[in-house]
């Protein structure tokens, strides 16, 4: 069972609840310009995830997964009386999304899994995995965490940190805050145990989002992430991320 951390969430509008669940090195922060976007067409619900932007986390934190984020999702889901919502993710979050979906289909009425990092199913992520792994390891012992932290928010770690580039400064403040929050997620998603037979049955409808001129692994992930997982469109967006692509991504969720 998931050690239970105070969880903080925000929420604007009225419509039908969207659960905004963001991606490693950010926080709810990141949510706000898709919150602006949807308006009054839904009830955007953000919170921050364990060990980032208002949030607590278990001491020391030292690693997490999948499915301990679920747990999390799970209870502001509760606490906010929101189920059955959208479930919105992004990164590692579109993976805590696709858990819940996957696991407790009783809470979700759709989702939107936003470049999900499951490079589990490329067989050309694996050395750039381990790569990227000796990369940070070298980092941190040379320079300690905030030379890792560094090295992430680069761009330069194709597979561990994929598309964190792209991050604007006033989001890589949080990571820079936080950096035992950042080691502690690296390994969530590569450890979660791809439940294929569940994927290939889901019923709850997907849209799987990716991004023409992102990184490629995580184009070729959510590719294979939308063949392999029933009752799911693939749609690519022309933007660069999804801060610039607000407003496509409101209409999409406004018409699941």
């Amino acid at each position: 069972m998931a050690a239970e951390v105070e969880l903080h969430r925000w929420e604007t509008g009225r419509g039908r609840p969207v659960l905004c669940i963001h991606e490693t090195g950010t926080s709810s922060e990141s949510w706000q310009s898709l919150a602006e976007a949807l308006g009054e067409r839904a009830r955007t619900i953000a919170y921050d995830r364990r060990g980032w932007g208002r949030s607590g986390a278990p001491e020391p934190y030292t690693r997490t997964t999948v499915h301990e984020q679920a747990e999390d999702a799970t209870r502001v889901l509760a606490d906010a009386g929101a189920a059955p919502a959208l479930l919105c993710g992004a990164g590692l979050g579109a993976v805590v999304a696709l858990d819940l979906i996957l696991q407790r289909p009783q809470l979700a009425r759709a989702a939107v899994a936003i470049e999900p990092p499951l490079l589990a199913f490329l067989e050309a992520a694996t050395e750039a995995l381990s790569e990227d792994g000796e990369s940070l390891r070298q980092a941190v012992r040379n320079g300690g965490p905030e030379a890792g932290v560094d090295l992430f928010l680069a761009g330069v770690l194709p597979a561990l940190g994929a598309g964190a580039g792209r991050l604007p400064d006033s989001l890589a403040g949080a990571v820079r805050e936080r950096p035992l929050s950042l080691f502690a997620e690296l390994a969530a998603v590569a450890s979660w145990p791809l439940p294929l037979a569940e994927m290939a049955r889901n019923r709850v409808p997907v849209r799987v989002v990716a991004f023409e001129s992102g990184p490629s692994l995580l184009r070729d992930a959510a590719r294979e992430t939308a063949g392999r997982l029933a009752a799911t469109e693939l749609r690519e967006l022309p933007a660069g991320d999804r801060l610039g692509a607000a407003p496509p991504l409101a209409d999409l969720i406004a018409e699941l």
